[in-house]
């Protein structure tokens, strides 16, 4: 068994290696050869001193004729190029639908839609925030941030139960609502051509749900949990090649999905966008994206039941490093 382990462990080294050089020559040779403006020719003719007869046309001469015609590299993974780091902030431009049942330690607890019943705002405009950290070119780490919050005053538009608050239509009521999303996610990128790439993601979800009710005679009814919530899903990205003067922009268009239901909750996300990362400097790219967004939380889990959908339009700007 330790003499297995001990053939086993040089082989793995080996091919790790094997891997890496591989990896470094296949994006030397990319980078030299990424915008080929006519074909190489030999300076020796066919008869020439240094001619070899049929080996004349060499594989890089082919590769090159092929490049020179616009012939795709046929390229499925990212080769490796390093490091780079973005920071950005996105208004978002939300409106807020659904209803609401949570439910006090004995029970009690109506549907209570949050517009309608509620008297929370449909519209209303946050400001979120993230960081990706991209390695190797195609794995990125990400974190966002975002802060959610709505607050109304009116009069209870029916007869409930918001946990344990007993209402009656025609109450003067102060409703409060607060989701606070913590995201921590890991996308996976595909290179498909040079102007496509598509891969999964996964993210794992943090929201901080506070929820209050309060009569205009001081009485009030709060409610507060963690929910914690993975989801999986995919994304892919347009980057066209040939824009003309435009191409100095980068413009891109970008898509996002993912669901998963978990101990009782759906939570599903998607957007979709279009955007230019222009370069600032050698060292620094700016962007601005503009896009729609939708965000569902869907289900029942202890004393909370949701159908909450968040949407709209958004505006992404950022930097990279």
């Amino acid at each position: 068994m330790i003499a297995g382990e001990k053939t086993r462990i040089p082989c793995a080294l080996l091919a790790v290696v094997l891997v890496v050089v591989w990896t470094g020559l296949a994006s030397a040779w990319d980078k030299k050869n990424r915008q080929p403006v006519k074909v190489r020719v030999s300076g020796a003719g066919a008869s020439g001193p240094f001619s070899s007869g049929p080996r004349y046309v060499s594989e890089r001469d082919a590769y090159e004729w092929g490049a020179a015609a616009g012939a795709s590299r046929g390229a499925i993974f990212c080769p490796k190029r390093g490091y780079s780091f973005a920071i950005g902030m996105v208004p978002f431009f939300s409106t807020l639908t659904g209803f609401t049942r949570v439910s006090s330690k004995g029970g009690e607890g109506t549907f209570m839609q949050l517009n309608g019943h509620l008297r929370l705002p449909s519209e209303n405009t946050f400001w979120e925030f993230y960081t990706h950290l991209r390695m190797w070119d195609k794995v990125s780490v990400r974190f966002n941030y975002r802060p959610w919050n709505w607050s109304g005053t009116g009069h209870a538009g029916t007869d409930g139960n918001f946990a344990g608050l007993a209402l009656t239509r025609g109450d003067a009521i102060n409703s409060d609502l607060s989701i606070a999303n913590f995201e921590l996610g890991a996308d996976y990128d595909v290179l498909f051509g040079r102007d496509l790439i598509i891969g999964p993601h996964a993210d794992f979800h943090i929201i901080k749900w506070n929820q209050r009710v309060a009569k205009i005679d001081g009485t009030a009814s709060d409610y507060a949990s963690t929910l914690l919530q993975p989801s999986i899903g995919a994304h892919i990205r347009y980057e066209p090649l040939n824009t003309g003067y435009f191409s100095w922009f980068n413009p891109y268009l970008e898509g996002r999905f993912d669901w998963m239901s978990f101990n009782g909750l759906a939570l599903s996300t998607w957007d979709f966008g279009a955007g230019v990362a222009p370069p600032f400097s050698r060292n620094v790219d700016g962007g601005v994206k503009v896009g729609y967004r939708q965000w569902k939380l869907d289900g029942i889990r202890k004393r909370l039941l949701s159908d909450v959908q968040v949407e709209g339009p958004f505006v992404d700007f950022n930097l990279r490093f």
